[in-house]
């Protein structure tokens, strides 16, 4: 929240030319840390009047089709090619002699981003 979402709001506040102080809105989802009192409390704390959190009912397949009609499926499909990969830089390895101990995944940034 301080180092992404409060950069990007000032910036888009002065961009706008709206005030500074208006409240923003942080729509979250309903995993147990958003509603964590830990968490709303470092809000009020931290963040009083400057974020509005809505929270999203727990029945997101209701309340967001998508979720469930479109980002199911590519979720599914990108955990699939994922193993695969997995699967083939593992197979490939022992091809090449590497023992069970000796093998490195690639899990460098640019790997992992991309």
């Amino acid at each position: 929240i301080n180092g992404i979402l409060v950069p990007f709001w000032m910036a888009k506040k002065q961009q706008q030319g709206v005030p500074l102080d208006q409240p923003c809105i942080l729509q979250l989802d309903c995993w147990v840390i958003h509603r964590s009192i830990a968490f709303r409390t470092w809000l009020d704390v931290n963040h009083l009047g400057s974020i509005i959190v809505l929270s999203l009912p727990v029945q997101t397949g209701v309340a967001q089709p998508c979720d469930v009609g479109i980002q199911r499926s590519l979720k599914l499909a990108i955990k699939e090619l994922q193993h695969k990969d997995i699967v083939s830089e593992t197979l490939s390895q022992l091809t090449a002699g590497k023992t069970p101990d000796d093998l490195r995944l690639d899990v460098t940034k640019p790997t992992l981003r991309d």
